[in-house]
């Protein structure tokens, strides 16, 4: 069967609605219904000036040099933080300043894509908030077929990459985006798009997808932050498919390879993953870490261990920030990166996992899944569940 790369950062994942039709490549998507976000409070009127923090800037440094006096400003990362520590700013994040009168007044600064801090003067110091963008969010639908990659297939149906790689990761336990992905795959959802000011601004939440890969069909519904199948069941397993978003294997499980440097043939219990350098590694499941250093051959090595399972990411250029042992990591966390160290032709993820201490086939073990809803709940999803009817 022909096989379609995952090229950059992608994946893709998807669900049908038929009651209304779907759009295909390049069209708008369609709206189905309309909500709205709680509303943010609003600045008091004045000059309002915009600064983009640069890298190097400091928040009272950034404050000051467009007016603020220095007092205040840091009287503001005293304030704020219950809230938010604004000695952690990143660079590229745009600060609105609102001066009356010529004096400082209020301010705000986009936490992330779904809340805003607004900080406002008031007779005793400054009043900070965390506050949800005022976004009035409608709901689209649209539709692809694999003839590429996961990641064009996505863009041509007005597709952001988020929204990309949030659908490949809600399958990941059951697609593996890097093997499994054969030409004439479809896809299909219905997700948010996002609006500010009566323009679109972003994509929203997925509500439910469909992937059909290679004549399987999966599904995903949305309810209480989770995702589950038609019948109930969810998706997220104990272990994902891949430590990888993109990759092709380069050597499989097996117990009769010839080494690639030593030439002899041995079992190589584990799974080689070929991926340009520095392409980000996650864990497979929630653990902790046990081993992140060098590992003789193995390079620069990290070992998490999960109850009776342990997991070994190998070769890494690097260890992520914060990543060391005894750290408690999550399904899903990057925890280094792909590189060539140790005994290595080029550079990849050899990935491995044991079983109460015995090498396992981490392909084609069925590993369990969570909980699945309670029959107390299922009335709710399945009220849910029928706002997306399926072709």
């Amino acid at each position: 069967m022909w096989k379609i790369k995952w090229v950059v950062l992608v994946g893709i994942v998807m669900l049908v609605i038929p009651v209304i039709s779907i759009k295909i490549k390049g069209s708008e998507p369609e709206t189905i219904k309309r909500f709205v976000v709680k509303p943010s409070s609003d600045l008091p009127e004045g000059q309002i000036k915009e600064y983009e923090v640069k890298a190097g800037d400091t928040f009272v440094k950034a404050l000051n040099e467009q007016g603020v006096p220095y007092e205040e400003a840091t009287s503001i990362l005293t304030y704020s933080k219950e809230v938010f520590d604004f000695a952690k700013i990143n660079t590229g994040k745009l600060l609105k300043l609102v001066f009356v009168n010529e004096v400082f007044a209020a301010m705000e600064y986009p936490l992330n894509s779904d809340e805003i801090i607004h900080v406002k003067k008031d007779n005793d110091g400054f009043k900070v908030t965390k506050e949800d963008i005022p976004y009035v969010a409608k709901t689209v639908t649209a539709k692809g077929i694999i003839t590429d990659s996961l990641f064009v297939s996505g863009e041509s149906v007005g597709l952001e990459d988020k929204t990309i790689l949030k659908l490949a990761d809600i399958f990941s336990s059951d697609i593996d985006f890097t093997t499994d992905i054969q030409e004439n795959d479809s896809f299909s959802l219905v997700y948010e798009k996002r609006m500010l000011n009566g323009k679109d601004v972003s994509d929203g939440k997925i509500l439910a997808a469909k992937f059909i890969n290679s004549g399987i069909i999966y599904t995903a519904f949305r309810y209480n932050d989770k995702y589950y199948s038609e019948d109930g069941q969810p998706l997220v397993r104990q272990f994902l498919k891949s430590p990888l978003s993109y990759a092709r294997i380069s050597s499989g499980f097996t117990y009769n390879r010839k080494h690639p440097i030593t030439k002899q043939v041995k079992p190589h219990r584990a799974i080689d993953y070929a991926a340009p350098k520095g392409t980000p590694v996650i864990t497979t499941s929630d653990g902790k870490v046990t081993t992140a250093s060098l590992k003789g051959g193995l390079g620069i090595t990290i070992e998490i261990k999960h109850g009776n399972y342990l997991t070994q990411y190998a070769h890494l250029s690097k260890i992520a920030n914060g990543i060391k042992n005894g750290t408690d990591v999550a399904q899903g966390d990057i925890i280094g990166y792909v590189g060539s160290t140790g005994t290595s032709t080029g550079p990849h993820l050899q990935y491995a996992m044991l079983k109460d201490g015995n090498p396992i086939n981490p392909q084609t073990t069925d590993f369990p899944r969570g909980k699945s809803i309670q029959d107390s709940e299922m009335a709710d999803f399945n009220a849910i569940k029928s706002q997306f009817l399926f072709n």
